[in-house]
């Protein structure tokens, strides 16, 4: 509910995956006037093109909520729109049209790399290659995902069992195994993301992992049984698995480099085994020096994002730079962005979601640190002077002006229309467009 009397003002949030769009829809409910950038055409961000595709009813869900948050009147939609230091609009331009406050949620768009020689060799990956493929993400979606018979997935979280579930239906693949750095106990997936793989394990082969790293696990307190239970929960709602795909698991191994074959193609990795050290509340790994060389035709890093260094705000670890003592704290977490070197305005720019803590949490999560991330925009806007109605018809002819294909909430039901038509004629769940001059044309000609 808007509280009475409370003034109005006009916000640019920045990315309209979940973080964006909860943001929005928290701000609107308080009064503001809030224009949602989207660099994409579609909204959702990862619930778009993150989630792997057989998750109808997720799926389903999020867009029905996202529908409900962008047709509402305090909310504006402008996708197709770049923002930042080589965007279509740089953020200085917002402050020009009228934006009183700026929170970004652009998320952690970019994978991370080790460092490692050898990364630039074929049949090498980054999830997000991977993930946007199959969820056919444009402008980002590889043409060609080249997979080999044996391949390795760097990470163990709940985006490497996607990757599985999808490596399950190449019929090119025979053995994947994931490589984590510390033990079994601290493999950062859960059950009902490993259930349409479970029946895919090697469970002798993983036993015998498990087994290799069980010494290590319990001189830093942990307990194998745990592991071993987190798989038979998720077996017990295993899907067949007829591929004949065989999916182990390595502990205790960090890569430290990749050898490449003479036509330039990766078929090795070369790991050093690590031992657990405990430190209060935190386990790690040190390596241990003992050298081993695994062959491989596929290798797919997993192992976390980063924001966009490009965008123009200073990073720091990953993410974008919060100021160390925020003047508008939130449950003792700040949310503006901060540096006195790099950024000559920051005090009217704010972050959340995968934009504040890169890779931290799922939908449930962004939410909730969206909305906080907004009471602190809230906080700063008491203690402006509130804008005019008036503003946003200006507002929006100066974007009009700077791209002229903006997508606004009625072409995206132009768009999704489509696509369900489509959808229906084919008998399909769900059907989406793969390339933006498509989806142009389409909300052009409807």
């Amino acid at each position: 509910m808007v509280e009475s009397g409370h003034p109005r003002h006009l916000v640019a949030v920045i990315g309209a995956g979940p973080a964006g769009l909860y943001a929005s829809q928290y701000l609107a409910r308080q009064g503001m006037k809030v224009v949602l950038f989207n660099r994409d055409i579609k909204p959702g961000g990862l619930a778009e093109y993150g989630i792997f595709p057989d998750k109808h009813k997720m799926r389903l869900g999020l867009k029905a909520q996202f529908k409900r948050i962008l047709s509402m009147p305090g909310v504006t939609y402008q996708g197709n729109v770049s923002i930042g230091r080589a965007g279509d609009i740089k953020l200085d331009d917002l402050r020009g049209m009228g934006f009183q406050a700026i929170m970004v949620t652009t998320g952690a768009q970019e994978n991370s790399w080790l460092g490692i020689p050898g990364e630039n060799l074929d049949g090498v990956y980054q999830a997000n290659d991977v993930v946007f493929h199959y969820n056919q993400l444009p402008e980002r979606n590889l043409a060609e995902i080249k997979i080999g018979s044996q391949v390795a997935i760097i990470g163990v979280g709940n985006v490497m069992l996607d990757i599985v579930h999808y490596l399950r239906y190449e019929n090119t693949v025979q053995t994947v195994t994931a490589f984590a750095r510390r033990g079994p106990t601290q493999v950062k997936f859960d059950k009902l993301t490993l259930a349409p793989v479970a029946d895919c394990l090697d469970l002798p082969a993983i036993e015998q992992a498990v087994n290799q790293a069980a010494c290590e696990v319990e001189n830093a307190g942990g307990d194998v049984g745990e592991f071993y239970a987190l798989l038979e929960e998720a077996h017990n709602r295993a899907e067949r698995c007829d591929s004949g795909l065989k999916f182990g698991m390595q502990f205790l191994r960090s890569p430290r480099r990749l050898i490449g074959d003479a036509g330039g193609r990766v078929r090795a990795i070369v790991f050093e085994r690590n031992r657990l050290v405990r430190n209060g509340e935190v386990i790690s790994a040190r390596g241990t020096g003992e050298i081993e060389t695994v062959p491989v035709d596929t290798v797919i890093f997993s192992i976390g994002s980063r924001v966009d260094e490009g965008f123009g705000l200073p990073v720091g670890h990953g993410t974008y730079v919060t100021n160390p003592e925020p003047r508008f704290p939130v449950d003792g977490i700040s949310y503006e962005v901060y540096n006195p070197e790099l950024c000559a305005q920051c005090e009217d720019i704010f972050v959340s979601g995968w934009a504040r803590l890169a890779s931290e949490g799922v939908v449930g999560l962004a939410r909730k640190d969206a909305e906080r991330g907004a009471k602190a925009v809230l906080q700063y806007l008491q203690t402006l002077k509130s804008s005019t109605d008036e503003d946003m018809e200006d507002v929006l002819s100066r974007i009009g002006s700077a791209k002229t294909k903006v997508v606004n909430f009625e072409g995206l039901q132009k768009l999704w229309d489509a696509e369900a038509r489509i959808a229906a004629d084919l008998g399909l769940e769900e059907y989406k467009f793969d390339s933006n001059e498509v989806m142009l044309r389409v909300i052009e000609e409807n």
